[in-house]
């Protein structure tokens, strides 16, 4: 029994704790100030995000992830943003906050270069009680240290316009450590570099429609290198469709809408490692809103 346990609190950590710190969602493009604290600043509008995902649906123990995120643009060459994320797989649960501030430089009339420095906070706990131990009182698990905190930085860079972008971005720098003294060993308890990479452009098909391609680089140390590639099509800037297609993992259809300065978007994924035989596939749902600058400045003047 001891073995089993140790098995699954082992197989629990290398999940949350190295190839999957960091939760992300299927459509990152359209809020992807969760990839790169750069974003920060980068639109005319202050933006707000909640995201719900259950991946995996029909296993049980399957990753469900919330994010609520907010960012905007201060004065002319700043912006500031910060987003609050939970994060459940099996008996791990993990809850987390980012605060980052990031700094516009203008390159030349249509592009901008963004720098930004953020910190992240965490906590990681994992629930004795959903292991489900055949016996009481099991040593193996009643000696397991089960909360965890950290805090560490994340940087980012971003190169943009109103047509395309190119970020590159890196989290838990620091790799500070989750388990102090835990026994866990330092792959297990230190946190790993994330580095990402995301670029996209917007092709103008006709004055309504617009198709606009997107690939995202991802490597975590200690982990296999992936990739996602992605492509949607938007409609008179209402409606949009699109597909992903992440590295041997998953493929993922998305559909959306803006009603004036609220979106929502849905994605579904369909899995393709042998997790597709247990489970139908993986729901997300976005939800935004944008408050536009002008508006505000508007109001002001009739108070």
């Amino acid at each position: 029994m001891k073995n089993i346990l140790r098995l699954i609190v082992f197989v629990c950590f290398a999940n949350a704790l190295s190839a999957q710190q960091i939760p992300l969602t299927s459509q990152y493009m359209f809020n992807d100030y969760l990839l790169n604290p750069a974003v920060a600043g980068s639109t005319e509008y202050t933006f707000f995000s909640l995201s719900i995902r259950d991946q995996w649906t029909g296993l049980e123990g399957a990753p469900q992830t919330q994010f609520l995120s907010g960012h905007t643009k201060i004065g002319k060459k700043m912006g500031f943003g910060g987003y609050v994320y939970k994060d459940q797989a099996g008996p791990v649960n993990e809850q987390g906050i980012q605060l980052s501030y990031a700094y516009h430089i203008t390159v030349n009339d249509k592009s901008k270069l963004s720098f930004s420095l953020g910190s992240l906070y965490a906590t990681h706990y994992i629930s004795r009680n959903a292991l489900k131990p055949e016996e009481d009182g099991d040593d193996a698990l009643n000696n397991i240290i089960n909360k965890g905190y950290v805090g560490d930085i994340n940087f980012g860079i971003l190169y943009y316009s109103d047509r395309y972008k190119f970020g590159i971005s890196s989290s838990q720098l620091l790799q500070n450590r989750l388990y102090d003294g835990a026994g866990y060993g330092e792959q297990l308890s230190n946190l790993s570099r994330h580095y990402n990479l995301y670029a996209e452009y917007s092709f103008p098909v006709s004055d309504n429609l617009s198709v606009v391609p997107s690939a995202l680089f991802k490597y975590v140390q200690g982990a296999p290198f992936q990739f996602d590639i992605n492509a949607r099509g938007v409609l008179k800037e209402k409606y949009w469709l699109g597909v992903s297609y992440r590295y041997n993992n998953a493929i993922a259809a998305m559909i959306g809408f803006n009603f004036k300065n609220i979106s929502i978007g849905y994605a579904y994924d369909y899995t393709l490692t042998d997790i597709n035989s247990y489970s139908s596939g993986g729901h997300e749902i976005v939800l935004s809103l944008k408050i536009f600058k002008k508006a505000v400045e508007s109001s002001k003047k009739f108070d």
